[in-house]
């Protein structure tokens, strides 16, 4: 019998929209400054796409949570965990967070998946 994670999609959704605070993820874009020469590498990156979602912080050390879904080696590289439920849109590929004037960069991205939907998202984050 496959189990209905839509319940926990719920839960995910209003415990973080409760607790959480509203930030921005963005997805950039670098296209070439010149397209008629992209052998002179990329301009500036542009924001491609963002999303206005809740975010819960948590301090990636010392606080013992994430530790059975994420591996340690990935919250050294990290100073905050940003847990974000899932949306309309796969959230894996952003690359930043501006929480109130804050820029986190995403130095990496997990999605809680145990069946076909996606639960969490989990990123590490550092300035």
């Amino acid at each position: 019998m496959a189990t209905d994670y839509n319940e926990f999609v719920q839960l995910a959704q209003e415990l973080i929209a409760e607790n959480g605070r509203s930030v921005k993820l963005q997805k950039l874009d670098a296209t070439s400054s010149d397209p008629s020469k992209p052998w002179k590498g990329p301009g500036a990156p542009t924001v491609a796409v963002e999303k206005t979602l809740p975010a819960v912080f948590v301090p990636a050390s010392g606080s013992g949570l994430g530790r059975d879904i994420v591996k340690e080696e990935l919250l050294d590289r990290v100073e905050q965990v940003a847990l974000v439920a899932p949306t309309d849109v796969s959230l894996e590929d952003f690359h930043a967070i501006l929480d109130d004037g804050v820029r986190w960069n995403i130095d990496w991205a997990q999605a809680l998946r145990p069946g076909s939907l996606v639960v969490l998202y989990v990123f590490g984050v550092k300035r």
